[in-house]
């Protein structure tokens, strides 16, 4: 499964548990945060004054490592 800018945070961490670990280096406690449910990646990131392309490209890596 690759992980896109407008899936929902919920929608990657459900998929790919292991992404938690970029989500939280980032400082998105996003697992606890009731707007994951909601919120796309690139939602989160920009909230977070992150570069959505680099994030999804992070997430994308850890998810693939993890396999």
């Amino acid at each position: 499964m690759k992980i896109t800018e407008q899936m929902t945070i919920l929608e990657v961490l459900k998929a790919a548990p292991a992404t938690r670990r970029v989500f939280d280096r980032h400082r998105m406690r996003c697992k606890g945060c009731q707007g994951a449910a909601a919120e796309t990646v690139a939602a989160g990131a920009t909230n977070h004054g992150l570069d959505p392309k680099a994030l999804v490209r992070e997430l994308n890596e850890a998810a693939k490592a993890a396999r």
